[in-house]
C-alpha cells in the first residue's frame, strides 16, 4: 500500500514536471519568436507594450487552466482564464492595428496561443465558455482587423486551422466528457486516500517522537527511584515539571513545538504558572497558515515569559471559527495583558489593564 502511494505521488510529480517543461518550452519559443520578429519589422514602443501585455495574459491564463487533473477548475477561475484569453487577443490585434501591419505573420503565433489555451480550457469541461470567448475574439478581430493594412486580415480573424482544432476539441469534450469527469473524480479519491494515509503515518511519527521525548525525561527519574535513592526537593520539582510538560502535549497539542516547550520549561522553573491549551481552531486552516499562527504565538509567548519570575500565563488556540484564533494572557502582579492573534499570524489587538 505504501509503495503504491509513493509510486503514485512520484508519477504525479513527474507528470507535473513534464507539463511545466512543455509549457516553458512553448512560451520560451513564443517569446523568442516575438522578440525576433519585433526587431526584424521594427516594432515601436506601443507594439512592444501591446505584445508584452498579450504574452503575460496568455501565460497567466495557461497557468490557471493547466492545474493538476486532480484539482477542480472552479467556475471563477475558468471565467478568469476566458477573460484573459479575450484580453490577450485584444492586445495582439491592438498592436497590429497600431502598427498598421501589412502582414500578420508576426502576430499569428500569439493569436494561435489563444487557441491553445482555449482548447485546454475546453477539455476541462468549459465548452460553452470557450465558444463565448471565441465569439468575443472574432468580434475584436472584425473591429480592429480593418485598421491593419494586411489584405489577409479576415483570414486571421477566422483561421481555418484554429477553428478546426476548436471543433475537434469540442467533439472530444462532449463525447468523452463523462470519461474525463470520471477520471478526475478517481484522481480526487486517490489523492484523498493518499492524504489520509499520509496523515495517519504523520500522526504515528509524531506520537513516536513524543514518546521518545517523554522517555528521555522520565526514564532517568524512574530509574533513580527504582534504584532506591531518596528523592530530593530538586527531583520532586523536576517530576512536577515533567508532569506539566506531559499535560501540555495532550491539552495544547498544536503549541507542542520546541521553542514553546523550552520557554515554558524555563519559565516554570522560575516559578511562573503556565497553561498551554489547544481547542482545535487550527484544524480548519491550511498547513502553511496554521504554521504561521503557531510561530507567531510561540514568539509572543517567548517574549512574555522571558522577563517573568512569577504570575500566570495562558496560551490558547481558540475553537474552530473563532476570532482571535490564538491568545496569550498574562497576569503578573498589577499587570494584566491579553494579546490576540489573527489567522494571518499578526497581532490583532493587545488589551492591558
Amino acid at each position: 500500500m505504501t509503495a503504491a502511494i509513493e509510486d503514485r505521488v512520484e508519477r504525479a510529480g513527474v507528470s507535473r514536471v513534464l507539463i511545466a517543461g512543455v509549457l516553458a518550452l512553448y512560451f520560451g519559443a513564443l517569446a523568442a519568436y516575438t522578440v525576433y520578429s519585433g526587431i526584424d519589422v521594427g516594432f515601436d514602443a506601443g507594439c512592444w507594450i501591446g505584445m508584452g501585455i498579450a504574452y503575460l495574459l496568455f501565460v497567466l491564463a495557461t497557468v490557471i487552466v493547466s492545474t493538476s487533473a486532480a484539482d477542480d477548475l472552479t467556475d471563477r477561475r475558468a471565467r478568469s482564464a476566458a477573460v484573459l484569453i479575450v484580453a490577450g487577443v485584444a492586445a495582439t490585434w491592438a498592436s497590429a492595428a497600431h502598427a498598421a501591419a501589412t502582414g500578420l505573420g508576426d502576430y499569428q503565433p500569439m493569436l494561435s496561443t489563444a487557441t491553445v489555451v482555449a482548447v485546454i480550457l475546453m477539455l476541462r469541461g468549459r465548452v460553452l465558455l470557450v465558444w463565448a470567448a471565441v465569439g468575443a475574439n472574432i468580434a475584436i478581430g472584425l473591429i480592429l482587423g480593418p485598421f491593419t493594412e494586411s489584405p489577409a486580415w479576415f483570414n486571421a480573424v477566422l483561421p481555418r486551422a484554429s477553428l478546426t482544432v476548436l471543433f475537434l476539441a469540442t467533439c472530444t469534450a462532449v463525447l468523452l466528457g463523462p470519461q474525463i469527469a470520471e477520471m478526475r473524480a478517481l484522481a480526487v479519491r486517490l489523492r484523498a486516500d493518499d492524504e489520509g494515509t499520509h496523515g495517519r503515518r504523520h500522526g504515528v511519527v509524531e506520537r513516536d517522537d513524543r514518546i521518545r521525548r517523554i522517555d528521555r525525561r522520565v526514564r532517568p527519574l524512574l530509574t533513580y527511584v527504582a534504584d532506591g535513592y531518596t528523592l530530593t526537593a530538586a527531583d520532586i520539582t523536576e517530576a512536577r515539571l515533567i508532569e506539566a510538560k506531559l499535560r501540555d502535549g495532550i491539552r495544547g497539542r498544536a503549541l507542542d513545538v520546541p521553542r514553546v516547550r523550552t520557554a515554558v520549561w524555563e519559565a516554570r522553573r522560575r516559578g511562573v504558572s503556565v497553561s498551554v491549551l489547544d481547542d482545535g481552531g487550527l484544524a480548519v486552516l491550511d498547513p502553511d497558515r496554521s504554521a504561521t499562527v503557531v510561530d507567531a504565538a510561540a514568539e509572543v509567548l517567548e517574549t512574555e515569559l522571558a522577563d517573568l519570575s512569577s504570575g500566570d500565563v495562558v496560551a490558547r488556540i481558540s475553537p474552530a471559527g473563532r476570532e482571535p484564533v490564538a491568545t496569550v494572557v498574562v497576569a503578573a502582579g498589577a499587570l494584566r495583558r491579553r494579546i490576540e492573534l489573527g489567522t494571518d499570524g499578526f497581532v490583532m489587538r493587545t488589551v492591558e489593564s
